[in-house]
């Protein structure tokens, strides 16, 4: 049985969009997991693997670290239903600007709800690491600023997704696969933090995303919301 270490808030919220990449990916390989939850504090968990950060996965006899190693890992041990296709490219350039431009513009609105969201014995690293990263420990006053024109940001940012969701259901085409798992990452990200409106009903994005939550007998939008 594959074990798979998630980051987890209070009440048992899974939030991290790397971690859903990972979820994302399993499900698309019809493979189960164990999952194993980690706290910002609890790092020891993850010691093993030489990591900071999860999400990790050990395999049988297989540690590996990081969400893209991870779906090369499983597409390569996995090999029956493709996470790429022969666009391995494309899925990888896909996740680096969810990476690069998507997350930053989503984090600022973000930041406040996800504070409020984590346990009591993480906070004070959260405070620390991203008041550093933000240069202030107010973050309900940072995001409720940014949320000004953050949203309008954050939308305008998706352009490049809506122009391909325009003309097909998911941006891989007929079927979704690892650059649809990485973009609905942020969004489960999002779902998990904030009730906050992010896309406005007509978006084509706003269809994907509902089509992405429905995926995998509805695994994401079971997922614990704001």
């Amino acid at each position: 049985m594959i074990t798979l270490y998630d980051l987890v808030f209070q009440d048992d919220r899974r939030p991290s969009p790397f971690c859903w990449r990972a979820k994302f990916a399993l499900k698309h390989k019809g493979l189960g997991w164990r999952d194993e939850p980690v706290g910002f504090t609890e790092k020891q968990k993850i010691a093993f693997a030489q990591s900071q950060t999860v999400p990790v996965i050990h395999d049988g006899p297989n540690v590996v670290k990081d969400s893209w190693a991870i779906a090369q890992h499983l597409d390569s041990a996995y090999p029956e239903k493709s996470l790429f296709g022969p666009a391995r490219h494309h899925a990888h350039f896909v996740a680096s600007w969810v990476d690069a431009a998507v997350h930053p513009a989503l984090f600022p609105i973000l930041v406040g709800d996800l504070y409020d969201r984590v346990r009591p014995v993480d906070q004070p690293y959260f405070l620390d690491s991203r008041g550093k990263r933000l240069g202030t420990t107010d973050f309900a006053g940072f995001q409720a600023k940014a949320r000004g024109q953050g949203v309008a940001a954050f939308r305008a940012v998706l352009e490049p997704a809506r122009r391909v969701l325009k003309e097909q259901p998911f941006l891989s085409g007929e079927q979704p696969a690892y650059p649809d798992y990485a973009l609905a990452g942020a969004f489960l990200w999002a779902r998990v933090a904030t009730p906050l409106t992010l896309l406005e009903a007509d978006d084509p994005v706003h269809a994907w995303r509902e089509r992405m939550l429905d995926l995998f007998d509805g695994m994401g939008r079971k997922a614990k919301a704001a």
